[in-house]
């Protein structure tokens, strides 16, 4: 049990020390400042912090909100994200590395596996770049290349270097594999570029549908990058697992996250949005919203429980979804664009898929 509890502190610690870098990453993007130099400094003042003004969480509850040298609120993004990356940390390592003492229930110690080991630290780099995007994406409401263009390379790297890895032990153990068709379609790295390949298709199809029909993007370009990162990373972690020997149910799994992603954000907005509607006396959208939310819980119900085993079955229902996503699209895009009572309704779509892609990490068997 005490080594239990050691070992998840020090996770819990270290999460701490990485949110409060993150909270630096962060902040120095919107600036444009370099993360490096100058040191941690007050946003407001400019005074230069002393070490034990940087210790997280602590140091925020000991200077009661304030700036030690010009007393002005400490914003309380840097306690939440500290506090946030320190709880994924431990929430992460209970999630991928199987417990190993009494403190879990067992008798007796269970080791861990280097896989376990590979994909906690994968999916550790993965959350501190979503922390990082959905940061800059709430404060900004704009998304970095510097989180986007990493998120995806870790994806394909990891596919990469296990794929690499899988074959000089194949090849040592039973010789060289016969290259055809098969091999390349049952490569992880294959699985990751596709995956991220589809998801930014999806995006920017969807995007460029609001240009055709308002003049306007319906998501940003950003979004394309971050939905293209998640494909890899996912195509990545779900090709390199024992329990999926094609692309089907990853694709599957990948698309209900977009989906997933869609009915956070529509989750985020709906009261006001709703509101605004039946001001407006807007039914269309209005029900064309509602449908679209009915249909998308039955929808992921429906591949939850697998009773979409049926290939045929699986693709109408995919594209009746997607028609009425589009439709639905087109509606709130229209009115968006055409009422102002819809002023100041718009959030960043990017956190709305960084917790998608969280709620994943815990949920999806790897």
């Amino acid at each position: 049990m005490g080594l239990s509890i050691a070992l998840l502190a020090f996770i819990f610690i270290t999460g701490l020390v990485i949110g409060s870098f993150l909270n630096v990453v962060i902040l120095r993007t919107v600036s444009g400042e370099s993360i490096v130099f100058p040191a941690s400094k007050c946003p407001k003042c400019q005074t230069p912090l002393k070490w034990y003004h940087n210790i997280p969480v602590l140091s925020y509850i000991c200077l009661r909100g304030k700036c030690a040298f010009c007393h002005e609120h400490i914003s309380i993004q840097y306690p939440i994200v500290e506090l946030l990356t320190g709880l994924l940390f431990v929430g992460l390592f209970l999630r991928f590395c199987t417990p190993f003492d009494a403190l879990f229930g067992l008798e007796v110690i269970n080791p861990i596996s280097w896989y376990q080991v590979i994909v906690y630290t994968v999916s550790l780099i993965v959350t501190c770049l979503f922390i990082a995007i959905a940061g800059t994406d709430i404060i900004e409401k704009k998304v970095s290349d510097a989180h986007t263009y990493p998120l995806i390379w870790v994806g394909i790297l990891y596919s990469l270097v296990y794929s690499v890895g899988t074959l000089v032990m194949y090849t040592k153990q039973v010789g060289m594999p016969k290259i055809d068709l098969n091999f390349f379609l049952t490569c992880p790295l294959l699985y990751s570029l596709a995956a991220g390949i589809i998801g930014f298709g999806v995006m920017e199809i969807v995007s460029r549908l609001g240009l055709l029909i308002v003049g306007a993007r319906a998501f940003g370009e950003g979004d394309s990058y971050i939905a293209a990162g998640l494909g890899t990373v996912f195509g990545a972690l779900l090709g390199c697992s024992p329990i999926y020997n094609n692309f089907l149910p990853i694709f599957q799994i990948f698309m209900a996250i977009l989906v997933l992603s869609v009915v956070l954000q529509i989750i985020f907005t709906l009261p006001i949005f709703i509101k605004k509607l039946i001001d407006n006396k807007n039914w269309t959208t209005l029900c064309s919203l509602s449908i679209f939310i009915i249909y998308t819980i039955c929808y992921v119900t429906a591949l939850k429980t697998n009773w979409l085993y049926n290939n045929v079955v699986y693709w109408i229902c995919t594209i009746i979804l997607f028609v009425i996503g589009i439709f639905t699209c087109k509606e709130l895009i229209c009115g968006l664009r055409n009422n102002k009572a819809a002023d100041g309704l718009y959030l960043p779509f990017g956190p709305a898929m960084i917790l998608a892609g969280l709620i994943a990490l815990f949920t999806i068997g790897f």
